[in-house]
């Protein structure tokens, strides 16, 4: 399951970003499109075709395995929300554990091609006072999505067999406050450009700050000087290392 993991190129952008827990705010394309220092996303690609792309002077990130597939020495099961908001789950509990859970459906739903759906992330996560000027450059965001898993033309409809998931595998929070918890997401970002494209596994580092806000977790803007770990892979011994949870998902980790 070892991925064999390069680096993108990090990137400091031009202009102000912030970072909801893994809802991109402004533009979903800056988390996507560049591993940025400060307050981004760190992002691992791997060792393939689709890798010769990922941006200039890729350098290996992950620290060499040596051995087979290593079980996650913890394992977190986040609660559900006990509501929704169109097909998005809300109100989770009043604990690290629900704003972990915010966090992870949030980042999953950021990583989308459509425009509405990352509106509607961006609606039901964000704290209220970024929600909108976020919410209007949603189309931006999705545009990036695109750019990201090099998806062409980047606007109209899809072309067939285009996809782009996220699959949020490990987890780490840290309370700050009774209403207050810093979360690091980790993904398996799997995209294809189209019906017979080579389909490519890429790992990200999302941070967020997650605050009780109107009886839910919502997301804030992350410290811009905040330190990354490196993305690493479930099912090797640097998941461990790395004091990840893995996340459980129903029977599935």
């Amino acid at each position: 399951m070892t991925l064999n993991l390069q680096q993108q190129a990090q990137r400091r952008m031009r202009r102000a970003l912030y970072i909801l827990s893994g809802t991109v705010v402004l533009l979903v394309a800056a988390l996507v499109v560049v591993a940025f220092t400060g307050g981004g996303s760190t992002t691992a690609a791997p060792d393939s075709k689709a890798s010769e792309s990922a941006g200039p002077s890729a350098t290996p990130t992950a620290r060499p395995d040596g051995g087979g597939y290593v079980a996650p020495a913890e394992t977190v099961k986040l609660p559900d929300g006990t509501a929704k908001a169109g097909n998005l789950p809300v109100q989770f509990p009043h604990t690290p554990e629900g704003a972990a859970a915010m966090a992870v459906a949030s980042v999953r739903n950021a990583w989308s091609l459509d425009p509405v759906q990352v509106r509607a992330g961006i609606l039901a996560y964000s704290s209220a006072q970024y929600r909108d000027q976020m919410a209007a450059v949603a189309e931006d965001g999705a545009k990036g999505n695109r750019q990201y898993a090099h998806i062409s033309p980047d606007t109209g409809p899809l072309p067939a067999g285009a996809t782009l998931v996220a699959w949020p595998i490990g987890v780490k929070y840290t309370a700050v406050s009774g209403n207050t918890v810093d979360v690091l997401v980790l993904l398996r970002v799997t995209h294809a450009a189209k019906q017979g494209a080579e389909q490519v596994t890429t790992l990200v580092v999302s941070p967020g700050r997650a605050v009780w806000e109107g009886g839910d977790w919502k997301g804030t803007p992350t410290n811009s000087g905040q330190p990354l770990p490196d993305p690493v892979d479930i099912g090797t011994a640097s998941f461990n290392a790395d004091k990840w949870k893995a996340i459980q998902e129903g029977d599935r980790l």
